[in-house]
């Protein structure tokens, strides 16, 4: 009997479906963050520097908004890791996907207490080295992303297994049951859009100058990169 293939939904369904999620409608903000960004820098007229400057800073702090509450499922995911593979722990993957989550739930606890400062409702002087403090945590969560991708990308097992007969002579190989895991391409975006993402917490550590017209077009190249696979998840 043919099997029945899923229809396809219409691109506005694909986009309702990709906006109506949280990552989905982080990574759009971003999209256009980015482009403002890299508007401010290359324009030449002060009105539309300072509309793109606005707009600059209101996306930003919608983005704060919607990632107010994720260092919850930050340090869930970390709980769960270290609970359910605690033996698994050894390899450097497991040990990556802890440190991430954990260190990008101590990211956004400690930006979420500058969010009254940006709102204007109460003024802190302690805002810029608090925020200092917390892109230092978003620094190692991407690197440890970056480390466990390499790790993935070098270490994964192979998908097929030879085996010999008697006589010496190879056989065919033995199908494996279909991996879950991503697939090298995609483990390449993600190291991509990793390297290119860690510096924007180094710039604003001040551990590397880099302007804001490069930051822009970074965070541009980063997000088509990773648009792919997180458009396909939420459809």
């Amino acid at each position: 009997m043919a099997e029945v293939r899923k229809q396809k939904a219409s691109w506005p369904k694909q986009l309702a479906n990709f906006t109506n999620s949280t990552a989905g409608l982080d990574l759009t903000l971003r999209l256009l963050h980015s482009l403002v960004i890299i508007g401010a820098e290359i324009s030449t007229d002060k009105q539309t520097i300072a509309m793109n400057s606005m707009a600059n800073m209101q996306i930003n702090l919608g983005r704060r908004y919607l990632r107010f509450f994720c260092f919850l499922d930050c340090f869930h995911s970390a709980y769960q890791i270290f609970t359910t593979q605690g033996k698994a722990l050894g390899t450097i993957a497991a040990l990556m996907d802890l440190v991430e989550a954990t260190c990008l739930g101590l990211y956004l606890v400690i930006e979420n207490s500058t969010m009254l400062h940006d709102l204007q409702i109460w003024q802190v002087s302690w805002y810029n080295p608090v925020l200092v403090e917390a892109n230092k945590f978003w620094f190692y969560a991407i690197a440890a992303s970056i480390i466990r991708t390499l790790a993935l990308l070098l270490f994964s097992p192979s998908k097929t297994k030879a085996t010999t007969g008697g006589q010496g002579k190879k056989k065919r190989p033995e199908a494996q049951p279909a991996s879950t895991g991503p697939s090298a391409s995609q483990l390449l975006r993600k190291l991509s859009a990793d390297v290119i993402d860690l510096a924007l917490p180094a710039s604003f550590i001040g551990w590397v100058a880099v302007s804001d017209l490069t930051i822009g077009y970074g965070m541009l190249v980063s997000t088509i990169l990773v648009w792919p696979d997180m458009w396909a998840k939420y459809q």
